[in-house]
């Protein structure tokens, strides 16, 4: 029972809990003790009303921990209750119920205001499970009717009003509205919708009247997956707190050596008894958890997905970060530039055919090369077989002929990105295209810089010159050039400095964000893949958020190792002042309480330390205000 909070996992109200009732009534038996203390049943000579008074508060309040000590036990589990329990069970047989009631009724009540503290670390994600409504208004047949969310499947019509809440993924079929997104993106400015746009579940409609038709609904929707994952995060261990958990295994042995050899030494039976309660070791058991899921609570309030606590602690202690280019760096959205077909090639047969192989892709040089298409007004005949070569292009066949779609250095000193087309293998012309570096880009990387990064570099599948030139606008020295992902993962594989991170667009990238120590992705344009690929989603694509991601990341790890810290000292403290008789068992279990709850109190203030810049250096503190 006590440190059962670890886990993190309780929802409800402490203070109007069952648990909260019991340890009140338990108390107040304390005091109605001292009532009845004069009164004598002639039947029970050795106890008196006022001992079974007592003995009653401690079966309400001290049975919960010895069971929970028995169970963990039994079930071959850490559990840190055994110390508190043997405590109590010793101050009966001596006849200290008095003590082994106080005892009892503070540490239940120190682990419910734990519990109460620590459920303020969550309060990111509880909102982002109450984001989702439960009901929706269904159209069908022409008329509108109330149905619960979870009937509603693929294809559905759904209403929403001005204010209303889009229960689900799906796309405008009617209407135009203002659409806060900020509960998936962070992103406080809502976005103009109107007709074929994108919405997502969790998303309010500010202004205006959408019919929207279903796409995904429930679990499969983009919040139902982000409130599964950042749910799941939750339970994830961060290296410190392994640490701490392998220590917490022979911390419990040595404290019941440590009363043995109290009482061998003083003689003392009270001295003893309060070695085992401050010995508790319940504030190192929440040194990590609380401190994770606050910081991945508040990480998912500003539009960033953190799959686990351990990616934070690893670009804490990064030391270098690759991107890559087209999507990330870049806006993603290059523009035809210029159309060269080889001699006797037709300009609008060109683009035309290039086009009927990229409208089957979801690359942003293939959108692109589908929007000049469209441009011109015209319309691509259906290819058939349309197969990736990695890192290269694609290729498959158009009208009975085999077309083949790939990247090349031709009119690359342009700056620009080159595209061969080729049928029948011979060469019919080229695409050169150009995409324009993210206009945040340059200071993301500049707050990298200033953060300490000493490894910044850019692996991309595109040509050395368009590389290159991104890389001088933006401020990155260092680049790759015309990597496959086998290649990408070559590059991962020899950086030894340190933690890696990678950047990249959750697609095209997903081998290297696996093969980095955290892989982030650019989530807003093809977040399905970003979803399953990625460590880390930055779900607004906002790339100026790096730096906060560092600050959060680098004060959540400062504040486990305070808390470590603390832990051990206070508990240091605490039981060689019991064993000098400096604490009764009283004091003993306030001063437990203290440790624990301070403990909670500062994991939980994680979202305040980074706003303040607490715990963080002068670089770090200049970017606080992003949070």
């Amino acid at each position: 029972m006590i440190g059962r909070h670890g886990k993190l996992n309780v929802y409800k109200k402490i203070f109007s809990s069952e648990d909260f009732i019991k340890t009140a009534v338990g108390g107040a038996l304390i005091p109605i003790a001292f009532f009845v203390k004069s009164i004598q049943v002639q039947s029970i000579p050795f106890v008196s009303v006022m001992d079974m008074v007592l003995i009653l508060s401690v079966i309400i309040n001290g049975m919960p921990i010895i069971i929970g000590a028995i169970k963990g036990i039994a079930e071959k589990r850490l559990n840190v209750d055994e110390l508190v329990s043997i405590a109590i069970i010793a101050c009966l047989i001596n006849g200290n119920f008095l003590e082994a009631a106080i005892v009892s009724v503070i540490m239940v009540t120190g682990a419910l205001i734990e519990e109460a503290v620590s459920d303020s670390a969550r309060h990111a994600i509880e909102d982002l499970i109450q984001t989702t409504p439960d009901t929706a208004i269904l159209e069908k047949n022409g008329k509108e009717q109330e149905v619960k969310v979870s009937q509603i499947i693929k294809g559905d019509i759904i209403l929403v009003k001005p204010g209303g809440i889009i229960p689900v993924d799906g796309a405008v079929i009617e209407g135009i509205s203002a659409v806060d997104e900020s509960a998936v993106t962070g992103e406080p400015i809502p976005k103009q919708k109107g007709v074929n746009d994108d919405v997502w579940a969790g998303t309010v409609s500010t202004d205006g009247f959408m019919r929207i038709k279903a796409e995904k609904v429930g679990r499969d929707s983009t919040m139902g997956k982000i409130i599964s994952m950042v749910t799941a995060a939750e339970q994830s261990k961060v290296e410190s707190a392994k640490i701490v958990e392998r220590f917490a295994a022979w911390f419990t042995p040595t404290i019941l050596v440590s009363a043995i050899l109290t009482y061998l030494f003083t003689q003392s039976f009270e001295r003893a008894v309060t070695v085992l309660i401050v010995g508790c070791p319940c504030s190192f058991l929440l040194a990590g958890p609380v401190a994770t899921v606050s910081a991945i609570g508040h990480a998912a309030k500003n539009g960033i997905l953190v799959k686990g606590g351990i990616y934070l602690e690893n670009i804490a202690r990064a030391s270098g970060i690759f991107f890559d280019k087209t999507g990330t760096l870049t806006n993603g959205s290059p523009e035809v530039k210029e159309i060269l077909p080889s001699p006797g090639v037709d300009e609008d047969f060109l683009i035309q055919t290039a086009a009927a192989l990229e409208k089957k892709m979801n690359h942003p040089l293939a959108r692109a090369v589908v929007r000049k298409a469209q441009a011109l007004s015209l319309i691509p005949p259906e290819a058939q077989d349309v197969m990736n070569i990695p890192g290269r292009g694609i290729k498959g066949t158009v009208n009975g002929q085999q077309v083949e779609i790939t990247t090349t250095r031709e009119f690359s000193d342009n700056g620009y990105t080159t595209v061969e087309v080729k049928i029948d293998q011979q060469t019919k012309g080229y695409i050169c295209m150009q995409d324009q570096a993210r206009d945040v880009a340059a200071e993301t990387i500049k707050d990298l810089k200033s953060l300490g990064l000493t490894d910044i570099a850019v692996v991309s599948g595109d040509q050395e010159a368009p590389v290159k030139n991104i890389c001088s606008r933006i401020g990155i020295e260092s680049s790759y050039a015309k990597q496959t992902p086998g290649d990408k993962l070559d590059r991962i594989s020899e950086y030894n400095q340190g933690k890696l991170v990678y950047v990249g667009d959750g697609i095209n990238d997903a081998p290297a964000l696996k093969a980095a120590d955290t892989g982030i992705a650019m989530g807003l344009n093809g977040s399905d893949a970003a979803l399953e690929t990625a460590d880390i989603v930055l779900m607004n694509d906002r790339l100026d958020r790096m730096g906060y991601l560092f600050c959060l990341s680098r004060t959540m790890v400062r504040v486990i190792q305070i808390n470590i810290a603390l832990s051990f000292l206070i508990n240091l403290f605490s039981v060689f002042a019991g064993f000098m008789g400096w604490l009764t068992p009283i004091l003993g279990a306030f001063t437990h309480n203290i440790g624990s709850i301070l403990v909670v109190g500062l994991s939980a203030s994680i979202g305040f330390f980074v706003r303040k810049g607490l715990f963080i250096s002068r670089s770090e503190q200049k970017l606080k205000e992003l949070s």
